[in-house]
């Protein structure tokens, strides 16, 4: 066994159990250390847990020993602390839980160690899956492509353990982009499902019609296996539904896809760099057969807007138990709230008509396409001490910019996948990402795992894995 032996993916990992090279406890220790080497540096994880993947290890490597392994078996994962461990802290990132323990586990965790999986730690994230990058309670999560950059929000310490190759999975939570924009910032493969194809039942609340529980990884093929295992009704949550699985026929080349090229607003603000990743992935599925048309999305300019005005909205309500206690919070999260606060009814009912007219509209665009490319996020990742995005040499306030492309799948509850394309000037991760429509997963998952099987943009090593790798 060697120390590089965490980093694998799911299927190389598979495949080294069954061939006795390594087993699932020392691939746990192997994680751990890791999370020594790098965390604090990165400050990614929150807690390690101890004794349940100690017991878990044990187990998976009893059924590889036994011959009886389930599909997970011995993959180690993590997930964001928004996502309840029975007898572990949830802090949520905040203070106001810095001291919380659960006494129930996170449906999507106990499906997931059901499959075999071993949880090797809860990572960070912004306060309340909805505050600031400098976590009041934590720190900031930094970027392993750059450490004075921030690895995006709100499922930060995901995004960063992955790319530092902590383990291969992990479980994020997504409002207005808090699954794809770290997914785009850390060269990851980040899905943003239907929403309600993933129960949130032991999730901390935040905002009922746009979050989305969503499965992260290195690979679109991973994403997938994640997603599987998680997916499904829980009657607990009464916003999921059972997921669909008849004809699901998406295929590899895409001879009869038609990929959804959109007017100027996604390109307004974009990055050269980034513009040339998402240039490059289209002219890659056009080569494999796939068919192209432009498409209008008129109500996409205000879909940023419309949606944090429903999350704050509905995080303003979630949260007014603790309205005594606003010093406590981060003072992003507090202005959050206050917007949401001032919402008035006709203003809310006016932006549900709006999500109406919005699906509407994609449900015409989607009798034609089959996916919509967008960029992932205008930019590559933000320096944390100003909270700003460099777009072609002009620098944009972080959160003017940040969900342009990735609040219209919220809004309207359509799945959004992000993947990466390449590298900027300054060695940081460009991404894409696929549009498509409810509980059409499937297209996205498979035109994205055959765009990684023609390139390598998804192998990048982050420098601080670089420098590793040469000593």
């Amino acid at each position: 066994m060697t120390a590089d032996v965490a980093t694998l993916g799911i299927d190389a990992l598979l495949d080294a159990y069954a061939h006795g090279d390594t087993n699932p406890v020392e691939v746990l220790a192997a994680s751990r250390a890791r999370i020594a080497a790098y965390d604090e540096t990165l400050n990614a994880i929150v807690t390690v847990i101890a004794e349940r993947a100690d017991r878990a290890a044990e187990e998976a490597a009893r059924r590889w020993a036994a011959g009886t392994p389930r599909p997970l078996e011995g993959i180690p994962f993590g997930v964001k602390d928004v996502f309840d461990v029975s007898g572990e802290r949830t802090t949520a990132g905040s203070r106001l839980h810095a001291d919380r323990i659960a006494t129930q586990t996170a449906t999507v965790v106990r499906r997931v160690e059901a499959a075999g999986a071993v949880l090797v730690a809860k990572e960070g994230t912004t306060e309340f899956a909805i505050g600031g990058p400098w976590n009041p309670l934590n720190g900031p999560v930094r970027n392993p492509w750059d450490t004075a950059r921030w690895s995006g929000g709100s499922s930060s310490g995901s995004a960063a353990a992955l790319a530092a190759r902590y383990y291969p999975i992990s479980i994020g939570s997504d409002a207005g982009g808090s699954i794809r924009i770290p997914s785009a910032w850390c060269g990851l493969t980040g899905l943003k499902p239907t929403h309600g194809a993933v129960p949130r039942t032991g999730a901390v609340p935040l905002s009922p019609t746009t979050e989305t529980v969503g499965p992260m990884s290195r690979s679109a093929a991973d994403t997938a296996r994640l997603f599987q295992i998680i997916r499904g009704q829980d009657r607990r949550d009464p916003r999921s539904q059972p997921y669909p699985t008849q004809g699901r026929d998406a295929v590899w080349p895409p001879k009869n896809v038609t990929v959804g090229i959109p007017d100027t607003f996604f390109f307004e603000v974009c990055d050269d760099a980034v513009r040339a990743g998402y240039d490059a992935f289209v002219d890659v599925l056009r080569q494999a057969g796939a068919q192209t048309k432009h498409v209008r999305l008129p109500s996409a300019e205000l879909a940023q807007t419309v949606g944090y005005q429903v999350l704050f909205t509905e995080a303003a309500v979630t949260h007014a138990e603790h309205a005594s206690r606003l010093k406590d919070y981060d003072p992003v999260l507090v202005q959050r709230m206050h917007a949401g606060l001032l919402t008035s009814a006709a203003d809310y009912l006016r932006a549900l008509q709006f999500r109406h007219e919005l699906q509407l509209e994609l449900s015409d665009v989607f009798r034609d396409v089959d996916v919509i490319a967008l960029p992932a996020a205008p930019s590559t990742a933000p320096n944390l001490d100003e909270l700003t995005v460099n777009i072609n040499g002009r620098k944009f306030p972080l959160y003017e910019a940040q969900s342009r492309s990735t609040m219209l799948c919220n809004l309207s509850g359509v799945p959004g996948l992000v993947l990466p394309t390449g590298l900027d000037e300054g060695g940081c991760p460009t991404s894409v990402q696929l549009v498509a429509p409810p509980f059409r997963e499937d297209v996205a998952l498979t035109l994205a795992l055959g765009f990684q099987e023609l390139t390598d943009s998804h192998c990048a090593l982050p420098p601080l894995l670089e420098r590793e790798t040469a000593s």
